[in-house]
């Protein structure tokens, strides 16, 4: 815990020297088969060894430059070359071995690749790749090879608040050279465990909307004031309580309580549906991903009412009158409860912070959260198919 003070405060902290990925943010990138006389430079790889090959994305310039092969051996550990520093030609020192993924999938390998900066404080710009072993996809050839890389870079930063270390970081732009905490994403260090984590709904990270972002660390509050890339200086200030509308999600915890207005001009309270479980989501009609999930949704509500399962939406369309909208719920085959965007606005950009869509969290009869639809997480999935086979296994039989 933090000593008190009586007084809010500036302190200043300064940049470190390579940048972060940030792992939650990805493309995927198709590897393309190649023979040996296609790729210049070095490397280690025998005759009888399957070779992969195409450019990723630089975070630097956004630009698909990077040349980057995959090598497979066998009895060996897949291996990729990443060109490090631009030439066009790979080198024995641009190799790096690729390792068995920390979610232990046996079909996941990763690595990352530090890119050299040329000038500047930072020294590195990472991409954090993952090589989808046996995974194949439509557009994939026989032997092309499917990876992923982050594309976004984070700068990180040491703030001295009360004597004790805050790690920060916001979204780098290379181009410019700057990084700006009001516009973009950004994050901080709340629970002292070294990282932020980067996670849609996590309360250690937001994106800015042109907007000054309040995040708490243990008992106070804290904005970034400025962040000079140039001067290697990062300013931020104490805030009192009552400049913090976050509302914290957490697995395993209570998901905090709201009110909103549903389409035929009711108010209802979130903590009414106490004793279900819920399925609550987050989508709109101008959303093609949530469009796309729409049919698992009303098959989850056909197949799953009876099994102490209810949904309900927060419509995110701002565009709409309440005749239309209830026409076109009606077309959509969407029967359950859902809230009018008006009266969950607030909720939703200063409270929840969702900033991808759709965002679906499942919640026990208790009101404790016990998924929420990211990536890569030891979580029910809420996607797609996978959401039907989380709910069979979690919902009662009876």
């Amino acid at each position: 815990m933090f000593a008190p003070t009586l007084f809010a405060a500036d302190y200043i902290g300064q940049f470190e020297p390579n940048l972060v990925a940030n792992k939650e943010d990805f493309e995927q990138v198709i590897l393309k088969f190649v023979t040996r006389d296609k790729i210049k430079g070095s490397f280690d790889a025998a005759e009888t060894a399957h070779l992969a090959a195409s450019r990723i994305m630089d975070p630097r310039t956004q630009n698909y430059s990077v040349i980057t092969l995959l090598i497979e051996q066998r009895g060996e550990l897949p291996v990729l070359y990443v060109d490090l520093d631009g030439d066009n030609s790979l080198s024995p020192e641009e190799k790096h071995t690729l390792k068995p993924s920390e979610s232990d999938n046996p079909y996941l390998w990763e690595t990352t690749a530090e890119l050299k900066m040329k000038e500047g404080i930072f020294k590195t710009c990472p991409v954090y790749l993952q090589y989808f072993k046996s995974v194949k996809m439509e557009k994939m050839g026989p032997e092309d090879r499917l990876v992923t890389q982050s594309t976004e870079v984070m700068a990180r930063g040491t703030v001295d608040v009360r004597g004790k270390k805050v790690i920060v970081q916001y979204a780098y732009d290379a181009g410019k050279n700057k990084v700006n905490p009001q516009v973009g994403l950004l994050g901080v260090d709340m629970d002292g465990d070294g990282k932020v984590d980067m996670g849609a709904m996590s309360a250690e990270s937001t994106k800015a909307n042109e907007e000054t972002v309040v995040f708490r660390v243990g008992d106070i509050y804290l904005a970034t004031k400025k962040a000079d890339v140039g001067k290697n200086q990062i300013t931020v200030s104490e805030r009192e309580a009552k400049d913090y509308k976050r509302q914290e999600v957490f697995i395993n915890k209570e998901f905090p309580d709201f009110s909103f207005t549903d389409f035929e001009g009711k108010k209802r309270k979130f903590s009414e549906f106490r004793g279900k479980f819920v399925l609550l989501d987050i989508w709109g009609f101008w959303c093609g991903p949530c469009r796309r999930e729409l049919p698992y949704i009303r098959e989850a509500n056909r197949r799953f009412g009876a099994r102490n399962l209810v949904i309900v939406g927060l419509n995110t369309d701002e565009d709409y009158t309440v005749d239309s909208m209830k026409k076109g719920l009606t077309d959509a085959g969407m029967t359950w409860t859902n809230a009018q965007f008006t009266s969950v606005v607030q909720f939703l950009r200063e409270g929840l912070r969702v900033n991808s869509f759709p965002t679906t969290f499942l919640i026990s009869p208790e009101g404790k959260v016990l998924s929420i639809s990211r990536v890569n997480r030891d979580e029910p999935s809420l996607r797609g198919s996978a959401l039907l086979e989380s709910l069979d296994k979690v919902l009662p039989t009876f």
